[in-house]
């Protein structure tokens, strides 16, 4: 049994991989774009389309959460982004 299948264990996927790469890449996306509402809003929206056309409507609240998971990643990176303005000036 591997962890990573969706057909012989949809958990591992839900709980794990899919909040990881979430978060890795809004991490990614808000070092690059730096618009946090553009982020959320395009991480919401794809969740909530997979939602209803892969996933079924009980996985709604997932959507919530990763957009949740989401928002963190995105206050993470503009913690980088303002500790590497701030090493920079003072250089």
């Amino acid at each position: 049994m591997n962890i990573f299948s969706i057909y012989y264990n949809p958990f591992g996927m839900v709980l794990i991989i899919l909040p990881l790469l979430t978060f890795i890449i809004s991490l990614i996306a808000q070092l690059v774009i730096k618009k946090k509402i553009i982020i959320l809003s395009v991480v919401f929206v794809g969740y909530l389309i997979a939602t209803f056309t892969i996933l079924n409507s009980s996985f709604l609240i997932w959507c919530f959460i990763y957009t949740f998971i989401s928002l963190i990643a995105t206050f993470l990176a503009d913690l980088i982004l303002k500790y590497k303005k701030k090493s920079t000036k003072q250089s």
